[in-house]
């Protein structure tokens, strides 16, 4: 478990030092976004190395968790990801869209999966990482990492890593409260590269 913290922290620190934190989105984002959705969480980086700052976006309904509680919901609202990239007049245009690798507010079972464990984005351009996992009941971590392709002007899956943690039984002292107990690491294949906007979580 110490590992992953220091990895997590290691990502935060990374992006850190690559990553612009304005107070607000550019209005011109702000009206591109889908009816009825607003911002949930952003930031802003040069993502297609083009020396440009561009935004990911992720967004929500504001009364998401009223509506996914509601009887008549099949299903829980989703949360798009959207990239919106600088022009040299400095407005944006949405260049990819994907409303499946951020997780939904009960997609976590007792935990919001996208909120409650940190800041659920990561950039590190040309790489950016959103971060699903829950640390109440179950404990477990999603991280999907996608990375600018130049050749295909989009951006491709690059990695997936899941880990799932259970409650250690070593009476010792010193271990830790939580035990590995599965990690699987998926890779995007180069000769095949999946675009960000065709990518589905299995």
């Amino acid at each position: 478990m110490q590992k992953h913290y220091k990895a997590v922290f290691l990502i935060a620190l990374l992006s850190a030092s690559t990553t612009v934190f304005p107070d607000a989105l550019p209005q011109n984002i702000s009206n591109q976004l889908p009816a009825g959705f607003t911002t949930l969480i952003f930031k802003s980086a040069d993502i297609n190395s083009d020396k440009l700052n561009d935004y990911i976006v992720v967004a929500h309904r504001e009364n998401e968790k009223e509506l996914s509680e509601s009887e008549q919901a099949e299903s829980s609202p989703r949360r798009p990801l959207l990239i919106f990239t600088q022009k040299t007049d400095a407005t944006f245009t949405l260049a990819a869209r994907n409303d499946a690798v951020v997780y939904a507010v009960d997609e976590g079972g007792q935990c919001d999966p996208f909120l409650d464990i940190g800041d659920g984005l990561a950039v590190k351009s040309p790489f950016f990482t959103i971060e699903n996992g829950v640390a109440c009941g179950s404990h477990w971590t999603d991280y999907i990492t996608f990375k600018y392709s130049p050749k295909l002007h989009n951006w491709v899956f690059h990695k997936r890593i899941f880990e799932s943690w259970v409650m250690n039984n070593s009476t010792k002292p010193d271990a830790d409260a939580l035990v590995l107990e599965k990690r699987s690491v998926s890779t995007g294949d180069k000769a095949k590269p999946v675009l960000l906007e065709k990518y589905q979580p299995d």
